[in-house]
């Protein structure tokens, strides 16, 4: 999903998992424009798939009107016909066998929230740096934030290859059985445009007999962007709302 999405970050997002995604794994991939002002998202967009290899895998959601990144990525998912599906950033850089871990687990465990290892992707050079290994967590105010691995559970080498239970995800990128995220009642559809989603699905998972689980294998590169594009759609402020 995307809003306002500078084209060329975006095209090489795609292209990204294009180039390392096996063809015999990659069904398709699905992009929903949350109704961008930006042009050349409508004008160039297009064309600039076409110029991509597998570009026939690509397909296009365009919303009428503002919906938020919650509501697109329903959208998205209720029009996806792959068995599993991968949910990501508009502005990343899969990594090399990126895909295979998350599938791995998922294929074993139906019920299983895969999410990668989430790297730096720095803003202003677009330089990729590896992060080190953290699971989700919140605090009262429910915030998310990263919190260490313990030590304890880092005792030999083998221990770091994982997967490791995570109280919640940053919601961003992650992979789950297409029925299972049905079964689960998708996401809060009554939530606005960004915020607390991630949180919330996590508790869900969790209270229905799923988990959320980090995969150290899977690495994705992610930008961390200096202000977020989606704001506020009217006069509430949607992470507050829907944290509530």
């Amino acid at each position: 999903c995307f809003y306002n999405e500078h084209l060329a970050t975006l095209i090489r997002s795609i292209n990204s998992v294009i180039m390392r995604t096996p063809t015999e794994i990659l069904k398709e991939i699905i992009l929903v424009d949350d109704f961008s002002d930006f042009l050349d998202l409508k004008d160039e967009l297009e064309s600039k798939i076409e110029e991509l290899d597998y570009f026939e895998k690509i397909k296009i959601i365009r919303n009428t009107q503002r919906e938020g990144l919650i509501r697109s990525r329903v959208y998205g998912a209720r029009s996806a016909v792959g068995d599993t599906l991968i949910f990501l950033d508009s502005h990343i850089e899969v990594n090399s066998d990126w895909i295979e871990p998350l599938l791995h687990l998922i294929s074993h465990n139906k019920s299983a929230i895969a999410v990668p290892i989430i790297d730096l992707i720095n803003a202003d050079t677009f330089v990729y740096s590896a992060s080190p290994l953290v699971k989700g967590g919140f605090n009262w105010g429910l915030h998310y934030r990263w919190d260490m691995i313990p030590k304890t559970m880092l005792k030999n080498e083998i221990d770091y290859v994982g997967n490791f239970n995570s109280p919640t995800m940053a919601g961003g990128l992650f992979g789950i059985d297409r029925k299972y995220f049905k079964d689960l009642g998708e996401y809060d559809m009554d939530m606005n445009v960004w915020g607390a989603e991630n949180l919330e699905i996590s508790f869900r998972a969790w209270q229905c007999g799923g988990s959320v689980q980090i995969v150290p294998c899977s690495r994705v590169g992610h930008v961390f962007r200096k202000r977020r594009p989606y704001g506020t759609v009217g006069k509430d402020d949607s992470m507050i709302r829907n944290s509530l």
